[in-house]
């Protein structure tokens, strides 16, 4: 299964477990951008990679680009660590807060400073 519909599926059962529950919608704090969740786990031959940037959102405004790969965040290696504990404990966070972020882009390693804006499912 490719990146892309791993993440349709996991946005259509956290939607079906948000309604289960009673709620029109989930909000979380984000970077407005795609990344792989499920139960991947990042290696070097699996690299954590950013599948697409929101336009406007807080990564498009830092300068995350589609084909990044994500190697630390916030000093924390990706390497071995499962794709759904990345995005629910490193990336997500409270709106207005800010995340740094090691990037590695064309062989060259980059750090970003980025903003958590509000992110709503409906």
């Amino acid at each position: 299964m490719n990146h892309k519909r791993k993440m349709a599926v996991s946005v259509v059962l956290a939607a079906l477990l948000v309604f289960a529950h009673g709620c029109s919608r989930e909000q979380f704090g984000g970077l407005g951008i795609e990344v792989p969740s499920g139960g991947g786990k990042v290696s070097a031959e699996n690299p954590y990679t950013i599948v697409s940037v929101f336009k406007g959102g807080t990564g498009d405004l830092a300068g995350l680009q589609a084909g990044d790969r994500i190697i630390s965040v916030e000093g924390t290696p990706l390497k071995g660590k499962q794709y759904d504990y990345i995005v629910n404990n490193l990336l997500r966070g409270k709106p207005g807060t800010v995340v740094t972020i090691e990037i590695e882009r064309g062989g060259e390693t980059m750090i970003f400073r980025v903003l958590r804006g509000k992110i709503v499912l409906k």
